[in-house]
């Protein structure tokens, strides 16, 4: 009873002070050397505001001409929805700033100010005041609905969300020197000219190919760890394309490069291992009770095949395989050493040379280090654990009962001065200028089924935050009568702060 009157009374206070005629002065949040903010008396911590000893006198380059964002109806929206996760934010490092009561994130590095929620189409309440159909419960959404959610958030009731009109998704040149491959454009790892390059590597301080989350957990039963990044397939795509991927997060499978990518890998063996749990009426998923299997393996009895019960075994288990691989840069870009990514990584992604030998046609593809030494070690009592095929990975989507956009693979985490920012793909937007920095306006014609992008091409840009990959994708209907606009991506987005672009 205690615990429920203080939280009202918390809520209470923080409704008042967010409707009162003090807090349009537009008060700051105000960062300490010890990482926390100043808060209210007998030293308590508060996760969200500070009382500064006199009004803040117009330093933030976030605000706006109407106040504070605070008393805008959707920003309560917001705290309702996030009250129990606000932790104390630690102090502006590396450029980014907590401005506007941590609900805006400013950038020096770009001279912008992100919505710190970086998936706010992930939030049921705000989808609804928004009116935007198409989305996915996890916030996941095709290019042309980021579009229309942009639009939607700068005409919300009159006075755009949280106040702003000028809210766009980021921006990401076309052509970007910094980028580490040259592939008709802006493409590749270490792509600092971009905005969300930039964020990644300068503001988060990320390192290719480390994730935003390095250790995303979760449950879909019987798996654990199953991953929201894509996971390697055996398959290739058509016409030397990639190879072959799928996410459990949308169900969507597509062909990636090779020489950057780092994804997951889920390994299979055909067959049972062992004695598994009372199977149901019906096929399923079940773990393993005894033997060798046990705790470590899961069986599907709709397809006959053995899985890992990590879906994430890499992050925790490396069978030895530690080190360095080096990657040489791409011929036209700006010369530099080779890079050298671990085999793999913290958060178990590898490239997929580390699992899969992909060999000419029509041989199969052998097993690449770190699946070879899994068989050595005899994982779970097998010596022929392989990477599955797309149909297998697609089968056990079904099989696990996943739909597209499950919020279990949605991570609640905090990213620095960020809530909710995804491991996973973002959109983003070619800028009416290719030659601006990131406070230019998105040109969206240019990546639309009818407009063509600077280089001739329509594309659509993404950036990967699970390993600072650059991305692109053609648009709109190459195939006539077929829509190409099959991806579905996370969307975070920003305004031009008030101070020019470094």
């Amino acid at each position: 009873m205690k615990c429920f009157c203080l939280v009202s009374l918390c809520i209470l206070t923080l409704m008042i002070f967010c409707c009162s005629p003090a807090s349009a002065q537009g008060w700051q949040w105000n960062p300490q050397p010890d990482g926390f903010h100043a808060g209210p008396p007998n030293g308590q911590q508060s996760p969200l505001t500070t009382l500064p000893s006199a009004p803040w006198q117009n330093s933030n380059p976030c605000d706006n001409d109407s106040g504070l964002m605070g008393i805008w109806p959707e920003a309560a929206t917001l705290l309702r929805a996030n009250f129990f996760e606000f932790p104390p934010q630690p102090a502006p490092t590396n450029g980014l700033t907590p401005v506007d009561f941590g609900f805006i994130v400013y950038d020096a590095n770009s001279g912008v100010c992100w919505l710190a929620d970086a998936n706010l189409a992930g939030n049921p309440e705000i989808r609804a005041l928004l009116g935007v159909p198409n989305i996915s419960p996890d916030g996941t959404m095709d290019y042309p609905t980021a579009v229309l959610w942009v639009d939607a958030l700068n005409n919300f009731a009159g006075h755009g969300f949280l106040g702003h009109k000028n809210w766009q998704l980021p921006d990401n040149p076309p052509m970007d020197p910094t980028c580490s491959a040259a592939n008709g454009g802006n493409f590749g790892i270490s792509c600092t000219g971009s905005a969300m390059g930039n964020l990644y590597q300068v503001g988060l301080a990320r390192t290719f190919p480390d994730s935003v989350v390095r250790q995303f957990t979760n449950i879909v039963w019987p798996l654990r760890n199953l991953q929201p990044g894509l996971y390697w397939t055996s398959d290739q795509g058509a016409k030397n394309s990639g190879q072959q991927t799928l996410s459990f997060n949308t169900d969507i499978s597509g062909s990636n490069t090779t020489k950057f990518n780092y994804f997951h890998v889920l390994p299979m063996v055909p067959g049972a291992l062992g004695p598994i749990a009372t199977p149901p009426a019906v096929c399923g998923v079940l773990p393993y009770t005894s033997g060798d299997a046990a705790g470590k393996a899961v069986y599907d009895s709709c397809t006959n095949i053995s899985w890992t019960l990590d879906a994430n075994l890499a992050a925790t288990e490396n069978f030895g395989i530690i080190g360095n691989t080096s990657i040489p840069r791409d011929s036209g870009v700006p010369p530099g050493p080779p890079l050298n990514p671990p085999l793999i990584d913290v958060d178990g992604t590898m490239l997929l040379a580390t699992a899969l030998v992909v060999n000419p046609l029509p041989a199969p593809p052998t097993n690449g280090l770190w699946l070879a030494a899994m068989n050595e070690n005899n994982y779970a009592g097998s010596n022929n654990w392989q990477m599955p095929a797309l149909s297998d990975l697609q089968n056990l989507f079904t099989d696990l009962g996943l739909q597209p956009g499950d919020p279990r693979l949605e991570s609640q985490w905090f990213v620095g001065p960020f809530w909710h920012l995804q491991p996973y793909f973002y959109w983003a937007c070619e800028p009416m200028n290719p030659n601006a920095n990131a406070q230019a306006p998105c040109d969206y014609a240019l990546s639309s089924s009818s407009g063509m992008g600077s280089l001739g091409i329509p594309l659509e840009y993404s950036f990967d935050f699970d390993d600072g990959f650059e991305g692109t994708d053609l648009a709109g209907q190459v195939v006539p009568g077929q829509d190409t606009h099959s991806k579905q991506f996370y969307v975070m987005v920003y305004y031009p702060a008030s101070t020019p672009a470094p």
